[in-house]
């Protein structure tokens, strides 16, 4: 839910008219529009984090990169979490399969006549039980997760072309 909750937000702050209003600062260094969209989101916590590299000369790719990995860790934060859920929940499923076939084998192994068939119905249930619930967890965490995987790179392009505009402006001030 977090995760939905702020990509959500994201996407209101990556408005494409605020992405072009702050590229356009970056190009031709207007102080004012920087000033006041410093700080604010994802974007604003770019640009800041760009002007702060950029002190120390233009703007180049390595400022851009610097200013990206500053804001990656909350684009990609609880993302490997969601991505291990996708891939332990059917390993945890097959055991608790491979646990219930034993129950059942071992009923059948135990007794020269199986009498009761529900005793063994429950070993096969529990192999069935948990390799659905499993893969239910897999499917019901792999949507989500695909879709805020697309999100984050997506704001990352985003960032990559404002930071391509800084660049750009530097270069041509320092001209």
């Amino acid at each position: 839910m977090e995760r939905a909750v702020y990509f959500a937000g994201l996407r209101k702050s990556l408005r494409p008219e605020r992405v072009a209003r702050v590229s356009q600062a970056l190009r031709t260094g207007n102080e004012t529009v920087l000033a006041r969209e410093s700080g604010s989101g994802l974007l604003g916590r770019f640009v800041s984090a760009l002007l702060d590299g950029s002190t120390q000369g233009p703007a180049q790719e390595s400022t851009v990169l610097a200013a990206a990995e500053q804001v990656r860790p909350s684009l990609e934060r609880y993302l490997s979490f969601l991505s291990t859920a996708i891939t332990a929940a059917p390993m945890l499923g097959i055991l608790g399969t491979v646990t219930g076939i034993i129950k059942s084998f071992g009923l059948l192994g135990s007794a020269e006549r199986v009498t009761d068939t529900a005793a063994m119905a429950v070993g096969i249930s529990e192999a069935l039980y948990t390799t659905a619930f499993g893969l239910v967890i897999a499917l019901f965490v792999l949507f989500p997760y695909n879709h805020f995987r697309k999100s984050a790179d997506r704001a990352l392009g985003v960032l990559e072309t404002v930071g391509a505009a800084a660049v750009e402006g530097s270069t041509r001030r320092a001209n």
